[in-house]
């Protein structure tokens, strides 16, 4: 039997058929760019932030606070000379008023040591926290400062320093009687310096 021979196939202009969706497509990766290729768009540049700069650890210290030298003790005495004079002098006035009113001994004490002592706070304590210095201080130009840093001592320190100066004033005494190479420093952390030698290093001082 004669068998009609087939033509042979054409490849089809459209090209090879697409693959089956289900089917996983030959080519697994999307291409990377080579190094010399140029880069895709990443966005807008950030704002350059300044970093702060370190710290040379050989940069020099700030400079402390110039303190003055304390005042001589001649100075010093001569303002506690006087400022027990006026508490004398109060507690004075108050031992003869009460014995012109005829008051009890006890009542006498009371009044005797509420005016010396009374006076002697106001003097050393308010009066030197406001002006920087009691009226014996003024009186042998000298004033009352911290030793750290030259201000004005508040309030507390100066009642702590007024209440323990009595014992402070012994134990100076018994320096000065067994000619101690140093004197007790103050336990109060204050200095009494001439009013000169403070206005020459710190000129804003009392502003």
């Amino acid at each position: 039997m004669y068998e009609r021979p087939f033509p042979p196939q054409q490849p089809s202009p459209q090209g090879p058929p697409p693959p089956h969706p289900y089917q996983p497509h030959p080519y697994q990766g999307a291409p990377q760019p080579s190094q010399g290729a140029p880069q895709p768009y990443q966005g807008a540049p950030q704002p350059y932030a300044p970093q702060p700069a370190a710290q040379s650890p050989y940069a020099p210290p700030a400079a402390a606070a110039r303190i003055p030298d304390e005042a001589r003790p001649l100075r010093r005495w001569g303002a506690l000379l006087l400022d027990g004079l006026l508490a004398l002098t109060a507690a004075y006035v108050a031992l003869n008023s009460a014995d012109h009113a005829g008051l009890p001994a006890l009542q006498t004490c009371y009044a005797v040591a509420g005016a010396g002592f009374g006076l002697s706070f106001l003097n050393q304590v308010l009066l030197t926290r406001i002006a920087g210095a009691s009226l014996g201080k003024f009186a042998v130009r000298t004033r009352v400062i911290r030793e750290t840093d030259a201000s004005r001592p508040r309030l507390p320190r100066l009642f702590r320093r007024w209440l323990g100066g009595y014992l402070f004033i012994v134990v100076w005494i018994i320096a000065a009687c067994f000619e101690l190479e140093d004197d007790p420093e103050d336990f109060c952390g204050v200095r009494l310096v001439r009013y000169k030698d403070l206005r020459a290093l710190v000129p804003a001082y009392g502003r």
